[in-house]
C-alpha cells in the first residue's frame, strides 16, 4: 500500500445470517446440508481508499452499511469477504462504550485500551493525567464504568481515542453526544487532528456536519457506494434524493442534546426586522434583520447565522458569515449583527426566522433560536405562484 495511503479498502462484502427462530440456530450448528437462515448482505463488493490527511465523511440511511464498514476498519468487526489495510495507529469511537468492560473502572478501561493501541506502560503513564483532564468527569475515572452516564461514557473513550496520538481517527456518530463546552473541545481537537495532518473517517447523519468538517464525502446505500465526491457536491444530492423519496431527513439533535443551558458562553438577548412596519414587507422591498448578542468568552472564528422558514416549515435560505467570508468580533462584548436583504422577493406569506452562532465549523451551537421572529411579505397584486419570485422575460419568436 503507497505511504499516502492511509486506509484501503478492496473487494469488502458482511454477510449476517438471519434465523426465524432460535432453534434454528441450534440445528444449523448440527446440519450442514441445510440452511435454516437467510442471508443479508451488510456490504456488497466495497472499495475505497482514504489519503493521509483527508477528513472524509459518509452519509446513508439506516442500514445502508456505514457503521459496519467503521466497525470492519476499526478491526472490531471481521468481513466476509474482501480486506482492509491500515497505514498507522487506529483510534475509533464507535457505538457508546464501545471497548468498555462495565466492570472496570474508567482507569482500568483506560490503561486496558491504551494497551490494546500499542503503547507502553511509560507511555500508559505519561497519558494518563491527559485523559483524565480532557475527560472531565472528576473522581469518576475510579468508578465502574457501569455507573457512568452516557455523557461519561463518550467524554472517557473521546479523551482516551484522542490522546493515545492516533495515525486515523475514526468516529461513528459521537460528536453530538455531551454539553456544549465538551463539544467545543472535540471540535477544536479535530481541527488540530486536520492541521497536523491525521487521517479522519467520520459517520454522520448529519449532513451539516459532513458538509462543514469533510473534505469528501461517501454515499452509502443497500450495503455499496453510491457517489464519492466533493462533501459538499454529495450532500446537496443526497438531500435532493431524500425529499424525492419522501422520507424525512434524519436531522442535526445536537441543539436538543446539549445538557448545558445556551447562554453560557454567547447569549442572543433580542431580534428585529428593520425596515418593516409591524413587520410586514412589501414585496420586493429591502429589509434588514438585526441580532444583539453578547459574547461572554473569546471565540476563535465565531459564526452568526440567519435561517428562514415558511409556515410549512419548508427551508427558504440559510445564511451565515462564514459562507460571506465575513469575520466576526471574537472577544467578549455586546454586538449588533446585521443581516441586510437587499430585495425580499419571497411570494407574498408569512415567513419565520431562525437565529444561531457557532464555533467555527458551525457543528456546535453556541446559541440557537428558532422561531425568533416572523414577517409577512405583502402584495395587492396577483402575479405569479410558488415559493418566490424569479426575474424573468417573455420572448415570442415567430418561425419562419
Amino acid at each position: 500500500m503507497s505511504s499516502n495511503i492511509s486506509i484501503s479498502v478492496k473487494d469488502v462484502s458482511k454477510c449476517y445470517r438471519m434465523f426465524d427462530r432460535p432453534q434454528d440456530r441450534l440445528k444449523q450448528s448440527f446440519v450442514k446440508n441445510k440452511k435454516y437462515y437467510k442471508e443479508f448482505w451488510a456490504l456488497k463488493n466495497v472499495s475505497f481508499d482514504v489519503l493521509r490527511g483527508q477528513t472524509v465523511g459518509i452519509i446513508g440511511r439506516n442500514g445502508s452499511g456505514k457503521s459496519t464498514i467503521l466497525q470492519i476498519i476499526a478491526n472490531t468487526l471481521t468481513p466476509t469477504s474482501g480486506e482492509v489495510a491500515v497505514n498507522g495507529r487506529v483510534a475509533a469511537l464507535l457505538e457508546l462504550g464501545s471497548g468498555f468492560n462495565p466492570e472496570f473502572t474508567g482507569r482500568e478501561n483506560v490503561i486496558m485500551n491504551c494497551t490494546i493501541m500499542g503503547l507502553s506502560s511509560a507511555e500508559i503513564q505519561q497519558r494518563l493525567p491527559l485523559i483524565e483532564e480532557f475527560a472531565e468527569i472528576g473522581e469518576f475515572i475510579n468508578q465502574p464504568v457501569k455507573l457512568y452516564s452516557s455523557g461519561m461514557f463518550i467524554r472517557l473513550a473521546f479523551a482516551c481515542a484522542i490522546n493515545v496520538d492516533p495515525d486515523i481517527l475514526v468516529i461513528d456518530e459521537a460528536l453530538a453526544v455531551g454539553d456544549m463546552r465538551f463539544q467545543l473541545k472535540c471540535m477544536d481537537k479535530i481541527k488540530t487532528f486536520q492541521k497536523e495532518g491525521k487521517t479522519i473517517l467520520f459517520v454522520s447523519h448529519d449532513s451539516y456536519s459532513i458538509r462543514n468538517i469533510c473534505d469528501e464525502a461517501i454515499w452509502m446505500m443497500d450495503g455499496q457506494i453510491y457517489r464519492r465526491g466533493d462533501a459538499k457536491v454529495i450532500i446537496e444530492e443526497y438531500q435532493d434524493y431524500m425529499k424525492a423519496d419522501n422520507e424525512p431527513q434524519v436531522q442535526d439533535e445536537s441543539t436538543n442534546q446539549t445538557s448545558e443551558k445556551y447562554g453560557d458562553i454567547l447569549n442572543i438577548s433580542e431580534v428585529n426586522i428593520v425596515g418593516s412596519e409591524n413587520n410586514i414587507v412589501p414585496f420586493k422591498q429591502p429589509i434588514t434583520v438585526e441580532i444583539q448578542y453578547t459574547l461572554k468568552e473569546p471565540v476563535n472564528q465565531l459564526l452568526g447565522g440567519v435561517a428562514i422558514y415558511d409556515n410549512e416549515k419548508n427551508y427558504i435560505c440559510g445564511l451565515n458569515t462564514k459562507l460571506s467570508g465575513y469575520s466576526l468580533q471574537d472577544q467578549p462584548g455586546t454586538y449588533k449583527l446585521r443581516l441586510n436583504y437587499n430585495e425580499m422577493n419571497l411570494m407574498p406569506g408569512t415567513y419565520f426566522i431562525d437565529v444561531g452562532f457557532f464555533e467555527s465549523a458551525g457543528v456546535v451551537p453556541l446559541d440557537y433560536q428558532g422561531k425568533i421572529q416572523s414577517f409577512r411579505v405583502a402584495s395587492g397584486e396577483y402575479f405569479a405562484e410558488g415559493m418566490i419570485y424569479l426575474d424573468h422575460d417573455w420572448v415570442l419568436l415567430e418561425e419562419e
